[in-house]
């Protein structure tokens, strides 16, 4: 049973980091802080759960969100952005090895949807019922006054198309999350997006090209996180600007490193594993 009490409009960032978490599988080190993988869980007054992106830390992630929450709250739907792993991957843990989840509303491009239906194990989670396929392609769904829209932005198309999800309450234009995204050149209607939201989550897997030695990072694209301070900083006195999705190699939310102060300093927030943010 869900305890309403305790429930108000707020988001909870369940995992900060990019798709592999913080440190990564085959690593010993990592340059900043323990993440795991991306994703955000969404809550109404009247005990509404919304999950955004189901990741690989999904286990430990619904732990996080039972303690935010004071219960164990099922979830209402399930928005993916993307197909790539760090995404999408959680989705098996509602089949019939685990939760067994029955018609659970599932969420996304139809390019998302076409390609888990088209692959196992995600096909069988539609066969046995346990998800429902929802394409939000030209659509909005709204869920106890919770309105989701996606918005369709330029990322590595390896296996879908890839969207960003604007989150409302009552039509009012509420956050938008972003955590992956080729480059802003790419796409010019950002700061448009971002200025009719209150709370932004962006892109910030790298903040250097040297961060990974021996790998071409031109090749895995993202924008760096002092290009995206500097498109962004005049947006912060009037909206949350929280920098997400960030990578085992990236320093960013260590407290001595000086991209850590840069954001800081121009008023952006770096998200961290548990963080939360309430409607007003």
């Amino acid at each position: 049973m869900r305890d309403n009490s305790v429930m108000t409009y707020s988001l909870i960032i369940l995992g900060s980091g990019q798709d592999g978490g913080s440190p990564q599988v085959g690593t010993v080190s990592h340059a900043g802080l323990e993440r795991s993988a991306s994703s955000v869980a969404v809550m109404s007054g009247e005990g509404t759960v919304l999950l955004f992106d189901a990741s690989p830390d999904i286990r430990s992630q619904y732990k996080r969100l039972v303690a935010h929450c004071g219960c164990a709250p099922p979830l209402d739907g399930v928005f993916i952005t993307h197909g790539h792993m760090g995404h999408y991957a959680g989705l098996v843990h509602f089949g019939t090895e685990a939760a067994s989840t029955d018609g659970l509303p599932l969420f996304a491009p139809s390019s998302v949807l076409d390609f888990l239906e088209g692959n196992e194990p995600w096909a069988t989670l539609f066969s046995g019922e346990h998800l429902l396929p929802i394409s939000i392609d030209d659509a909005t769904a709204t869920v106890d006054r919770i309105t989701v829209s996606a918005v369709h932005v330029p990322h590595r198309a390896d296996f879908t198309a890839t969207v960003g999800y604007s989150i409302a309450i009552d039509d009012d234009p509420w956050v938008f999350y972003l955590p992956d995204i080729d480059g802003w050149d790419e796409w010019p209607e950002a700061e448009e997006v971002f200025t009719r939201h209150d709370v932004c989550l962006i892109d910030a897997t790298f903040s250097s090209m040297d961060e990974l030695p021996g790998r071409d990072i031109a090749a895995i694209k993202h924008p760096l996180v002092p290009d995206t301070i500097a498109r962004f900083q005049h947006l912060t006195p009037d909206h949350t600007m929280i920098l997400t999705h960030i990578n085992h190699s990236n320093s960013l939310g260590v407290l001595d490193a000086d991209i850590t102060t840069l954001a800081h300093e121009l008023g952006f927030t770096i998200a961290h594993d548990g963080l939360v943010i309430n409607h007003d």
